[in-house]
């Protein structure tokens, strides 16, 4: 129990301390507060955006709908296409090109030619969050897969297995690091494509982006920063709550990698 509160204290503690030293800078109006206003003026929107009527929740509930589709399906197809890369010959020639030409592209880029072919409602939005998590997944999944020892392989035919078994017990257990990596990251290129798709999207009502570009429009730096807090706290949450779980009871509990 003691460990836990001290491992609890050292994670805080650096948000405790930014959040102390951001607070006494626009205590002391280092900066001007109506441009940056302090972490207690932030929870206090916060609240208020809570509460009489939820704002908050209506857009963080709209957002991650638009997410869980558009990361599922991403990290689905990613998955697939990356085995499929990382075992087949002729769909790593084929499709590799591909993926070296789009990878470099930002998400962001999409947005306005799905904007002019898919409108400017939820389907730009969930394609943009699928393409970002697709590539990362695909190119994670297939460098996993094709890193793995041939004489792991060499072995396993040795001992009698066929090919369904080394590709479920050797293949896939092997390459399981690289692709937990890749989720990893789509997850973090899908929250940053969400939040840029909305801002862009006019055709949806709700969502966090979109309550940060309408707060521009009023001049409520303490709506867009309270909507700033939402995503940092969104991204770091569900890297720990989701991710992290599933890293510990597999790569980290086969002694893949090291526990942290």
């Amino acid at each position: 129990m003691r460990g836990k509160a001290v491992r609890l204290f050292q994670f805080l503690l650096p948000f405790l301390s930014i959040a102390i030293l951001w607070e006494s800078i626009v205590d002391f109006e280092i900066v001007n507060p109506r441009l940056v206003p302090s972490p207690l003026q932030i929870c206090i929107k916060l609240y208020q955006l809570t509460t009489p009527e939820p704002i908050l929740i209506n857009c963080l509930y709209e957002s991650f709908l638009r997410l869980i589709l558009g990361y599922g399906l991403g990290a689905f197809l990613g998955i697939s296409v990356g085995i499929l890369m990382g075992i087949n010959k002729f769909f790593y020639r084929t499709l590799s090109p591909i993926l070296s030409l789009l990878i470099p592209v930002p998400t962001l880029a999409w947005v306005p030619l799905l904007l002019i072919t898919l409108g400017i409602g939820n389907e730009t939005v969930i394609v943009a969050i699928f393409l970002s998590s697709f590539l990362p997944v695909v190119y994670s999944t297939m460098n996993g897969i094709r890193g793995i020892e041939k004489q792991l392989i060499w072995a396993s035919h040795i001992m009698g297995a066929d090919k369904v078994t080394v590709f479920f017990d050797v293949v896939l257990p092997g390459a399981l690091v690289s692709i937990i990596t890749g989720l990893r990251l789509a997850i973090g290129y899908s929250w940053r494509a969400l939040v840029g798709a909305e801002m862009l999207a006019t055709g949806i009502s709700w969502g966090i982006g979109q309550m940060i570009y309408a707060a521009r429009a009023f001049s409520d730096a303490k709506a867009m920063f309270a909507g700033l807090v939402i995503i940092t706290i969104g991204g770091l949450s569900m890297d720990r709550l989701i991710m992290g779980p599933i890293e510990r009871r597999t790569v980290e509990k086969w002694g893949m990698v090291k526990e942290k």
